[in-house]
C-alpha cells in the first residue's frame, strides 16, 4: 500500500521515482489505496481562477456554482471560474456562436465580462445571449461589443425573472441588435444600465410590427452615467418598435437616454413611442430626448405612461411623431407631475397631437409655475406650431458693495466673526456678514445670500455645546439646514472643520 508521502506526492502531481511502486498489489490494497486517494482528493480546497473564453471555439453556457460560475464548451465543463470573460479572438470577424446564462435558482448570481465580443447568429435561430431562470444576472461591458441575432430573436433575450444588469465604463460599448421584428434588448425581469454606452436597436418588422429597441417586462432603470441609445424598428404592415418599452416603471437618475419610435406602415399603420411604459415614468437628471415615429395614420408619443410622468430635473425633449389622421402628443399620461428646476420642451405631431396631453386634456402650464424651480423653464409647441411657455429665472445674487476713500471700489471687508471659530463665506469665498440669534437650545445663523457656505471647527462646536446648544441653524434666502451638534461631533475629530454649503435650494455637508 503506498505510503501518505507517496500518496500525497500522486495527488498534488509530481512524479514518483520510488522502486517498485506500480508493482502488482492485492486487490484489497488496490481498493485501500483508491478510497484514500478519493478522500484526499476532496478535502484540497480548489484554487480560486479566472479564466478567458473564446467564442469561436463553440457555444458557451455560464450557471451559477458554488465557488463560482460553471461554464461548459464543447460539452467539457469546468468549476469555480471567478471572472468569467469571453472575448473573440479576432474582434472584426463575428461569430455564428452563442452565450447562455443559466440562474437556475432565486439566489444564484452570475456575473460575466464580454470583451470586444462580436457575435452574429443571424444564420442561426437563436439570440446571441440569453438570460434564463429566476437569479440576477450581471453583464459587465470591456472594450466594444456587438450582438446581432436571428429573425425574431433578440441581441440579448432575457426570459427569467430576475434582474439583469449590464455595466460599463465610460470606454466600454455594446450595440444589441435584434432581428427581424425582434428587440435589441428584451428582459421578462427589471433591466437596469449603470454605465457604459448602450445601443439597443429593434428589428424592422417585414410583414409584422417592429422590434423595440429595449423592452422590460419589470421596469427599466438607466444611471450611473450611462449614453443609452435606443430606437424602435419600422413596421413593415402595421406599427413601428417603440424606443423603449417597460411593463414596470422607468426611472432614469444619470444618464443621456436617447430613445426613439419606429415608423408605421407609411398608409394605415401607427408610429411607435419614444418610451412607453406602463409605470411610473421618472426623471430627475441628465438629458433625455425622446421622440415618436411617423404614422401613416396616427403618429407615435413622445413619452406615454399609464401610470404618472414626473420629471423633476434636467434638460427633457418629448416630441409627439406625425401622422396623416392624428399627430402623437409630446407627453401622454394621466397625471403629469412637472416640479424643480428641470428644462422641458414638448412638442406636439401633426395634425391634432398635443404637448403634454394630462387625462385628456391638454396642461395649463399656469398651473405648474408654484412647483418650478429657480431657472426651471418649460415649452410647449402645439401642432399648429404655436408655443407657450413658463419660466422661473434664476435669482442673480446681491453684489456686496463698498466704497474707499478716492471714491474707487475696494475688496469686501472680512468682518470679524462675533461666534469664534465660525465664519460664513460668499460663492467666491469671500468673508462675509451674518447675524447669529438663540432661541432656546438652537443657535441660528443667517445670511441674506442665495449661495454661502458656513464654516466651523468641530473644537469651536465642542464650545457650543459645552454651553447647552444642541443644534445649529444655516439660512439663506432659499434655504434652511439644521444640524444636530452631536451628531457632527461624532463625524470628525478635534481639529476637524464642517463645511455647510448653500446654493439656492440645495445644501451639501463635509467634515473633515
Amino acid at each position: 500500500m503506498l505510503s501518505y508521502r507517496k500518496l500525497a506526492m500522486r495527488v498534488l502531481g509530481r512524479p514518483l521515482h520510488t522502486r517498485g511502486i506500480d508493482s502488482p498489489r492485492p486487490a484489497s490494497q488496490r481498493a485501500a489505496a483508491f478510497i484514500l486517494t478519493a478522500a484526499m482528493l476532496t478535502t484540497l480546497a480548489a484554487p480560486a481562477f479566472a479564466e478567458t473564453w473564446y467564442i469561436e471555439n463553440g457555444d458557451i453556457t455560464i450557471s451559477a456554482g458554488e465557488s463560482g460560475n460553471n461554464v461548459t464548451q464543447n460539452n467539457n465543463t469546468t468549476y469555480g471560474d471567478t471572472n468569467t470573460i469571453i472575448t473573440n479572438q479576432n474582434k472584426n470577424t463575428a461569430s455564428s456562436n452563442t452565450v447562455t446564462i443559466e440562474t437556475n435558482d432565486k439566489n444564484d448570481k452570475v456575473e460575466v465580462t464580454l470583451k470586444d465580443v462580436n457575435i452574429d447568429t443571424s444564420s442561426r435561430n437563436n439570440a446571441a445571449v440569453s438570460v434564463t431562470g429566476e437569479g440576477d444576472t450581471n453583464i459587465k461591458l470591456d472594450g466594444d461589443n456587438a450582438l446581432k441575432s436571428d429573425i425574431y430573436r433578440s441581441g440579448i433575450y432575457g426570459s427569467g425573472s430576475g434582474s439583469l444588469t449590464i455595466s460599463g465604463g465610460e470606454n466600454d460599448s455594446l450595440t444589441a441588435q435584434g432581428g427581424s421584428g425582434a428587440n435589441g434588448i428584451y428582459s421578462s425581469g427589471s433591466l437596469t444600465i449603470s454605465g457604459g454606452t448602450v445601443t439597443a436597436n429593434g428589428g424592422s418588422g417585414g410583414g409584422g410590427d417592429g422590434g423595440d429597441g429595449i423592452w422590460s417586462s419589470g421596469g427599466v432603470t438607466i444611471s450611473g452615467g450611462s449614453t443609452v441609445t435606443a430606437n424602435g424598428g419600422n413596421g413593415g404592415s402595421l406599427v413601428g418598435g417603440d424606443g423603449i418599452r417597460s411593463g414596470g416603471g422607468l426611472t432614469v437618475s444619470d444618464g443621456t437616454v436617447t430613445a426613439k419610435g419606429g415608423n408605421g406602415d407609411s398608409k394605415d399603420g401607427y408610429g411607435g413611442d419614444g418610451i412607453r411604459s406602463g409605470g411610473v415614468v421618472t426623471i430627475s437628471g441628465n438629458t433625455v430626448n425622446a421622440a415618436g415615429g411617423y404614422g401613416g395614420k396616427v403618429g407615435g408619443y413622445g413619452i406615454c405612461s399609464f401610470d404618472r410622468v414626473a420629471i423633476s430635473g434636467g434638460t427633457v425633449e418629448a416630441a409627439g411623431g406625425n401622422g396623416s389622421t392624428g399627430g402623437g402628443s409630446g407627453i401622454y399620461s394621466s397625471v403629469i407631475d412637472l416640479s424643480g428646476s428641470l428644462e422641458l420642451t414638448a412638442k406636439a405631431g401633426s395634425p391634432t397631437g398635443k404637448a403634454l396631453l394630462q387625462n385628456g386634456r391638454e396642461l395649463d402650464l399656469d398651473t405648474i409655475k408654484d412647483k418650478l424651480g429657480p431657472g426651471a423653464k418649460v415649452t410647449a409647441t402645439d401642432a399648429n406650431g404655436e408655443t407657450k411657455q413658463v419660466s422661473i429665472p434664476r435669482p442673480v445674487e446681491p453684489e456686496e458693495s463698498s466704497s474707499s476713500s478716492d471714491g474707487g471700489s475696494a475688496t469686501p471687508s472680512a468682518p470679524t466673526s462675533p461666534l469664534p471659530g465660525l465664519t460664513v463665506t460668499d460663492k467666491d469665498g469671500q468673508r462675509i456678514s451674518y447675524t447669529s440669534t438663540q432661541s432656546g437650545n438652537t443657535l441660528t445663523v443667517c445670511v441674506g445670500r442665495f449661495t454661502a457656505s458656513f464654516r466651523i471647527s468641530l473644537a469651536a462646536l465642542r464650545q457650543l455645546r459645552a454651553e447647552g446648544i444642541d443644534t445649529i441653524t444655516f439660512q439663506t434666502i432659499l434655504c434652511s439646514t439644521t444640524l444636530s451638534l452631536d451628531e457632527l461631533l461624532a463625524m470628525g475629530g478635534e481639529d476637524a472643520e464642517a463645511v455647510l454649503t448653500h446654493r439656492f435650494t440645495d445644501s451639501s455637508l463635509t467634515v473633515g
